[in-house]
Formats: structure tokens, C-alpha cells, sequence
């Protein structure tokens, strides 16, 4: 109770410092007039006719606080004599200037100085269980925003070296716009019930702001300051890295672009503090430090400290997660162009909203016995192929006793104790559900699979992408791609990929116009401003095909993040119009003119430029009498919003540290020439490619069962949720037998498989 009292003081005090002390003068005030009165009660005597020394001294004192009661010892000036009444009135102003006066401007100055020190950071704050954030930047007030949806009182604070009010601004902001957005979508889904009713359930459900959150200017190397936030007792710590964007001259912002491809030893230096102070003795064990990187140097000085730490100390102190930022931005955003559906899905499942992914420990026991089921069916102790038939038997006996999460697959993680260099091996097994205690939550499922026949010679449709503009993460992207066709298309007989980049001269000469990669059929040159040629291309390409089989285009528009802010995502917004004026143009000339064959996936930086274009972009064509639209959410506009994606999974990484690995898995396909598939992927299907007859309408508990015993033998594949045209979005998530599907040769099944 008192470490409690103690930790709540130290944050009301370090949030409202004038607040606090002003409870705190009152309080004393309280308590010093109880006493007062009780001693002037007790040692009051009655009857006294003679002032002696203390009853003088008393009426001297009360004449230094109050000039009035001078009357208590000269009654009548005219009989009192002039010497007395002048001492007296001397006693007044000079108690007044000596007593009074200097202990008010010393209690004054007392109070000033207490407040300007909480404010700056000096005082220390006693707290546990938080999250510290280090360095602030475009990402942050995402991550912190994205901690609404856990429903949990969380506290959080942020110690970065400059623009306190301007942060604390940016966090307000943001949270009362998702609170408010939030709360109104709640509105229309209990607008059905009536009025009492939808007071009750909405005031109920409605999402609430339970964060508490602390910023302080300060250093961020200091080992002081680092401990006065307490950071050696924090849940998990998270070091940002910084925004190169927020310079106003346009030659130190080329400095500092330079600078920073080259590395960021800031980061660095923060991480060898950091992890230094949370190794320590007096730390708190397993602590997650989340660290974010965005070049080659940087991570490898990391992985440097890393393997230190752990020679040096039980790793079971900390653990050290570094973020490859554009890595993941360029996995992301090439599997978007090439399954723009995936954008939608993300949305939720990398949130903690919704449907959103989950890990649990595999107990060892569990999985060592289905092991020995999966070597008893091979007849074979083949490592690879036992463990990968022991995750589908767990997978089958899942399904049978649960309905409300939908099991993924297993992976292992290592850790290593720097003092005796013992390695423990833990699993943990993935799953897609609202929450952690739907995962444990068991129950007789006893649900038939629907009937279903998959198309076993299924393979994936043509991808054609045109890419407007670039980013710091251009080369990740062209990566990603690569991985893709090294999965799809090894030797590339298929053609599974065509891209044509449309960039500045400068930045397709630093690229080497992309030669290195054969799925890049084509490149041209342009600015925003050269709009006859942007389109020409884009026209060019929609039509031609190297061979019959077009396929549907993706346009990628990318932002420039090396801008100076006041530029962020303006090429986006100009790229835009020319590409929707293009879509508008053919819907007018020809009325037949699929819209859904070209999908346009806008990346963002700044998350306020969403409603521009949002309201700007062409709405698709939405499907007509489906009645299970009624179960979806509706996103017609496939915007990216690149630094949200970020800090969606930086966020879960710092609540869920085994979820990393299974996000680096999801994003990676397999190499090429893999004779077994290991690396598993989220994919968006369509129906009528997927399925050899359309399946009949079930539930969803149904349809999650029978594709997956129609594929066990093939490509092991879980459905977590479909895609309508139009945008229409269902994840499953809740009890899987409440609603049904009703799926179309149109809709896209999101499905997790390994190929």
C-alpha cells in the first residue's frame, strides 16, 4: 500500500507539480490549526488580570500577523502614552518586513524552485511496471495511441531532448482523435437497439483513455536522468531512432540526410547506457529494450553489444530487440503491390484492435509428445519432417477443443545465460485471436468441417506493378520482391512479376535504373511536374502485357521521407491525382471498365494527410445484395500509412517479445529451390482460383476446419478472414459459430500458409 501511495505521489507530483503542492500546503494547513487549537486549549488560562512576558510575547506575535490586534495592548492611545503606541507600530512594520515578509518570499521561492524542478526533469520518480521511451519522433505518439485498444491502465514515459509542450500536444491530439473516432463507430454498430439499451451497452464498450503518460525534457545519455525516471524498473524500454526530416535549412538538412545514411551512433551510445543500467543487479529480470534501426552500420554495432551482454551478464536481465525499420517497411510494402488486400488485414492483426496475433508458450511436455506421434505415423526420426507433422497434429487437436482463436504455427527461440553459457531453448506457438484468454480458452468444439475441394494445382496470379517515386527503403522493397519470385518464380519461366519504375534522373541513376533485378521490365524518367509522362507510362503499361496474361496492376506511390517536413508527402499527393484522373478517364470512356483490376496503395507519412486522400480516391465498386457485408468493415481506400505499421509492431514487440520472430517469418518467403517450405506467409487468395467449386455457405468455424483438412496433405493452410470488393474486410475473431460466410469467385481468402 505504501509503494503504491509512493508511486502514484511521484507521478501526480512529476505531472502536476503546482497542483501537488498547493494539495500539500492545504493539507498542512489542515493539520497545523488542529494542533494549534488543540495546544492554545490546553495551556489557555482564565482569569488572568496581569500581562506577563508570554502573554506579551503572545500579543507581539499577533500583532506581527495581523496590524489589528495592536488593540489588545493599547486600548486607548490617550491613556497608553505616546512611547508605547510608537513601539508598538514599530513592532508591526518591522516584524511585517523581517517575519511576516521573509517567510512568505522564502516559502514562495521554495515552492517556485520545487515546481520549476519537477518540470525539468530533476526530480526523481518512483515508479515500476512502465514503459519508457527514449528520443521522440514521427512514430512515437503512434506507438502510445496504439496502446489505447489494450483496454489496460498503462503508464508511459518519454524523456527526449527537446519540444516538451509541442509533444505533449502532438499526444493529446492524436489520442482524442482515435477516442473520439472510436466511440463514434460504436454509435452506428448499437444505432439497432434502443435508447436505454445502447446508453448501457455503449457506456460499456466505449474505448476510454486509461494511459498515463509523463514527458520530460532532458538528456538522454544521462545515467541520473535514465535512473530518475526509473528506467532500471520499466516493463520495456523503447529507443527511437531520429527523424532527419524536421530541418528548416535546407543545407544542414543535406548534412544531415548524409549523416544519417551512414549510421546513427546516437542510437548507439543510447543502447550501451541503456542496457548497462538494466543488466545491473538492482534491475528488474526480463526486461524487453526495443531498439530501432535503419542502417547496416547501426545494426551491426547492436548485434556487437548484444553478443557483449550476454557474455558479460544473465541474459534473463534484458532482452535486446532491434528493429530493422526500412527492412520491414520494404517487406510490407511489396507485399502490399502484390496482394493489396494484405494492407486491410494488417490493419487489425498487427493492432491490438480486432482480431490481432497472439503468442503463448508450447509446453515442452506437449510438444515433445506430439513429436513422438509424428515420428510414430513417418516411421522416420527426420527432425524437420517430424516437427512440422507434430505442429499440424497440435493444430488438429486444437481445433477440436477451441473456437475462439485460430492456431498459426510454432517457432523456437533461443536464450543464453551470459554466466554459465547455458542455452534454453523455449517455443511458443502462434495464433490469430481478440485476446490472450481466448487463446486459453478451451471448450468441446465438436464442429464439422464444411466439405470443401481446394485446387491442388493452385498457383498464384501474375503480379504487375508500377512504382511512382521512391524512399530510404526503395532497395528493401526491390528485395522483397526478389523474395517473392525466388519463392513463386525461381528460374523465371513463369514471369510471374513485371515492374516499371517511374522516378527522378538523379535517384534511377543511383539505383543503376534497377538492371540488377530481371522482374523490372522498364524504367522512366520524371518529376511531379512532368504529368504527360507519368501518364503515358501508366497508360502504357495497363494495356501491355509481355504475354497474354495481364494480370492486375498495383500502382505503388511512395514518399520521399528524406523531405524537409513542410515537403512530406506532397509527391504523393500530386503522383495521386494524375493516377485517379487516369482511373476516372477510362471508367468514363469505357462503363464496363473493372476499377478492381487496378489497385492503388498510397504510402503515408504523415498520418494527418489520410482524409485528403481518402477523399480524393476513387470509391471500387461494391457488391450488390451480399448480406455478409453486415460482418465487415468497409476500407475502401487502401492507403499505407507507413510509420503507423511501425509502431504497431513495435508496440506488440514490447508487450509480446516472442512476436518478433514470427513477424520477421510472416514478412520473409522461402529462399529458392527450397525442397520444404519452412518460412509460412499471410496471403490473399481468390476464391475461384483457391477452390475447385465455390464452397457452400457455412459458418466460420466450419470453413476454417475444412480448408484445413482439405490442404494437411498439401500446403497446410488456416483461413483467418476474406476480403470483399469494395473493401469489405472480415478477420474471425470471437466465437467462430455465431456467424456465417457466404463467399463469392470475386472475394480474396486471407489465408496463412507456406506457399
Amino acid at each position: 500500500m505504501i509503494r503504491r501511495f509512493r508511486e502514484w505521489y511521484s507521478m501526480q507530483r512529476a505531472r502536476r507539480p503546482a497542483l501537488m503542492i498547493v494539495f500539500g500546503i492545504a493539507i498542512f494547513n489542515i493539520i497545523f490549526f488542529i494542533i494549534a487549537a488543540l495546544v492554545i486549549r490546553s495551556l489557555a488560562l482564565s482569569g488572568t488580570e496581569s500581562m506577563g512576558f508570554f502573554e506579551a510575547l503572545y500579543y507581539t506575535l499577533t500583532m506581527i500577523l495581523d496590524a489589528g490586534c495592536i488593540s489588545y495592548v493599547i486600548e486607548d492611545i490617550g491613556t497608553s502614552g505616546v512611547a508605547i503606541a510608537a513601539v508598538c507600530i514599530a513592532v508591526v512594520i518591522i516584524g511585517m518586513i523581517t517575519f511576516t515578509g521573509a517567510i512568505i518570499g522564502t516559502m514562495t521561492n521554495a515552492f517556485s524552485n520545487s515546481i520549476e524542478k519537477t518540470q525539468s526533469g530533476s526530480r526523481k520518480l518512483y515508479t515500476s511496471g512502465h514503459l519508457v521511451i527514449l528520443n521522440w519522433n514521427s512514430r512515437a505518439s503512434e506507438i502510445i495511441n496504439d496502446l489505447l485498444y489494450c483496454g489496460e491502465k498503462k503508464r508511459v514515459v518519454v524523456l527526449t531532448d527537446s519540444r516538451k509542450e509541442e509533444i505533449e500536444k502532438e499526444i493529446s491530439d492524436r489520442i482524442a482523435d482515435t477516442v473520439t473516432r472510436e466511440n463514434d463507430l460504436l454509435r452506428q454498430r448499437l444505432s439497432c437497439y434502443s435508447g436505454l439499451k445502447q446508453r448501457i451497452l455503449y457506456r460499456r464498450q466505449r474505448m476510454k483513455n486509461l494511459l498515463y503518460i509523463l514527458v520530460r525534457e532532458g538528456d538522454v545519455f544521462s545515467t541520473k536522468q535514465l535512473r530518475d525516471i526509473s528506467i532500471e524498473k520499466a516493463d520495456a524500454v523503447m529507443i527511437l531512432g531520429a527523424d532527419i526530416n524536421n530541418t528548416l535549412c535546407k543545407y544542414q538538412h543535406k548534412t544531415r540526410v548524409e549523416e544519417h545514411s551512414r549510421g546513427n551512433a546516437q542510437t548507439v551510445k543510447t543502447l550501451m547506457q541503456v542496457s548497462d543500467i538494466t543488466g545491473a543487479d538492482d534491475s528488474i529480470d526480463d526486461q524487453k529494450i526495443i531498439v530501432e534501426i535503419s542502417d547496416d552500420w547501426t545494426a551491426e554495432l547492436v548485434r556487437r553489444i548484444v553478443k557483449n551482454k550476454k557474455q558479460q551478464q544473465d541474459n534473463a536481465k534484458n532482452t535486446i530487440v532491434s528493429v530493422r525499420v526500412n527492412q520491414i517497411l520494404g517487406q510490407l510494402l511489396s507485399q502490399f503491390s502484390l496482394m493489396p488486400e494484405l494492407n486491410l488485414a494488417y490493419q487489425d492483426l498487427f493492432s491490438n484492435k480486432g482480431a490481432t496475433f497472439q503468442a503463448a508458450k508450447w509446453p515442452e511436455e506437449e510438444r515433445l509428445s506430439c513429436i513422438r506421434r509424428a515420428q510414430e505415423i513417418l516411421g522416420t526420426a527426420d527432425s524437420v519432417r517430424s516437427e512440422l507433422l507434430a505442429e499440424r497434429l497440435y493444430i488438429d487437436d486444437y481445433l477440436e477443443n477451441h473456437r475462439h482463436a485460430i492456431p498459426l504455427g510454432s517457432m523456437e527461440h533461443t536464450v543464453t545465460d551470459g554466466q554459465t553459457g547455458e542455452v534454453k531453448v523455449e517455443h511458443f506457438f502462434y495464433f490469430s485471436a481478440g485476446s490472450e484468454a481466448d487463446v486459453h480458452r478451451a471448450e468441446t468444439a465438436a464442429i464439422a468441417p464444411a466439405g470443401l475441394r481446394v485446387n491442388k494445382d493452385y498457383w498464384i496470379d501474375k503480379k504487375r506493378v508500377i512504382i511512382l517515386g521512391h524512399n530510404d527503403g526503395i532497395g528493401d522493397i526491390m528485395k522483397g520482391f526478389a523474395s517473392f519470385c525466388g519463392e513463386w518464380d525461381p528460374d523465371g519461366s513463369r514471369h510471374i512479376l513485371e515492374i516499371v519504375v517511374i522516378d527522378d534522373q538523379e535517384h534511377l541513376d543511383q539505383a543503376d535504373h534497377y538492371r540488377q533485378y530481371p522482374f523490372v521490365i522498364g524504367t522512366r524518367a520524371a518529376t511531379i511536374y512532368d504529368k504527360d509522362i507519368i501518364c503515358e507510362t501508366i497508360d502504357w503499361f495497363m494495356d501491355f502485357a509481355e504475354d497474354e496474361e495481364k494480370g492486375d496492376v498495383s500502382i505503388l506511390i511512395l514518399s520521399d521521407d528524406s523531405v524537409p517536413n513542410e515537403d512530406i508527402d506532397a509527391n504523393v499527393l500530386a503522383n495521386l491525382v494524375y493516377v485517379q484522373d487516369i482511373i476516372a478517364d477510362k471508367k468514363a470512356a469505357d462503363p464496363d471498365f473493372d476499377t478492381e483490376s487496378i489497385d492503388v496503395i498510397v504510402e503515408l507519412i504523415n498520418p494527418k494527410h489520410h482524409d485528403i486522400v481518402s477523399r480524393y480516391s476513387v470509391t471500387n465498386d461494391t457488391p450488390e445484395n451480399d448480406s455478409a457485408r453486415r460482418y465487415c468493415i468497409q476500407n475502401s481506400n487502401n492507403v499505407v500509412i507507413s510509420n503507423r505499421y511501425i509502431s504497431k509492431m513495435v508496440t506488440q514487440i514490447g508487450e509480446k517479445k516472442a512476436i518478433y520472430d514470427f513477424y520477421t517469418d510472416i514478412l520473409t518467403y522461402d529462399e529458392a529451390g527450397a525442397e520444404v517450405y519452412r518460412s509460412k506467409e499471410v496471403y490473399a487468395k481468390k476464391v475461384s482460383s483457391f477452390f475447385e467449386e465455390l464452397p457452400p455457405e457455412c459458418t466460420e468455424a466450419a470453413l476454417i476446419r475444412g480448408v484445413w483438412k482439405a490442404t494437411s496433405d498439401w500446403h497446410p493452410t488456416v483461413v483467418l478472414g476474406y476480403v470483399k470488393p469494395g473493401g469489405y474486410v472480415r478477420l474471425f475473431c470471437g466465437d467462430q459459430t455465431a456467424q456465417t460466410v457466404k463467399l463469392r469467385p470475386n472475394d480474396k481468402l486471407i489465408v496463412f500458409t507456406d506457399h
